[in-house]
């Protein structure tokens, strides 16, 4: 039987499948994958700002945002741009959309990857060629969001699948751009980035294939989803910009 790919506009969406791709392109996959190259060690995806501040402690700092706005008390905030060193080991992560699709696509989905135009290439290489994907918009508060969609689309049109209904419609909407930052600039969350001096984010978000590497669900649990980074072909990640990886345990 031919493997499929299906795309779910929101959380809502998701059905069963082999693997299933998250993407928040603005901003918490890009963060994701940003935080991870810099050298943190794992990402605890939480779903609400107590959850995370209860997993506060030695050798872990906070993260996230309501509103696009910095979370009183967290140490940062949910802009990539903030991650070029890691301090700690762990990064606990909360945001008002990612982190919640994080959470629920591990019980649709054997495997649970994390996507976004940061890391483009290295997740198309580490899907299984037989597998069933669902790529899983987070969208913005339950609804439609054009940079996911359309990042959704970059991806159905590498993968080369069976596509639904769904996923030839993002084929559609990413082909009618000639590049990455249009669809970004002209979303809604753009806007309210803008809005909040934030708008450096968006091409920063919108660059293609940085780094080569694949966040991936390792453990998962009502409330917190624990994310690794692994390289798709098992090999040294490289980081720019000058970024430094260092090893970090906790007891």
């Amino acid at each position: 039987m031919t493997a499929s790919i299906d795309v779910a506009f929101t959380p809502a969406d998701v059905r069963r499948t082999d693997v299933a791709l998250v993407v928040d392109v603005l901003r918490a996959s890009s963060t994701i994958v940003t935080a991870l190259a810099a050298g943190f060690e794992r990402v605890l995806c939480v779903g609400d700002v107590e959850g995370a501040r209860a997993l506060s402690g030695p050798g872990r700092a906070l993260a996230g945002e309501r509103g696009c706005q910095p979370i009183e008390g967290f140490d940062h905030g949910n802009s990539p741009s903030e991650f070029q060193h890691a301090s700690v080991a762990e990064l606990v992560l909360c945001t008002t959309n990612g982190t919640p699709a994080v959470l629920s696509s591990g019980e649709a989905a054997g495997e649970v990857l994390i996507a976004s135009l940061l890391n483009l290439d290295a997740v198309i290489g580490a899907v299984p060629p037989d597998a069933d994907v669902t790529v899983v918009c987070s969208g913005t508060d339950r609804r439609f969001a054009l940079e996911d969609a359309y990042a959704a689309g970059r991806l159905v049109g590498r993968l080369g699948r069976a596509r639904t209904d769904a996923a030839t419609a993002a084929l559609r909407l990413a082909g009618s751009y000639a590049d990455s930052l249009k669809p970004l600039d002209e979303s809604a969350d753009a806007a309210v980035l803008r809005d909040t001096g934030q708008s450096a984010d968006i091409s920063f978000c919108a660059r293609e294939s940085v780094f080569d590497i694949v966040p991936r669900v390792a453990e998962i649990g009502e409330a917190v989803a624990v994310v690794e980074g692994s390289s798709p072909k098992d090999r040294e990640i490289p980081i720019p910009h000058d970024q430094t990886s260092f090893d970090v345990s906790r007891s």
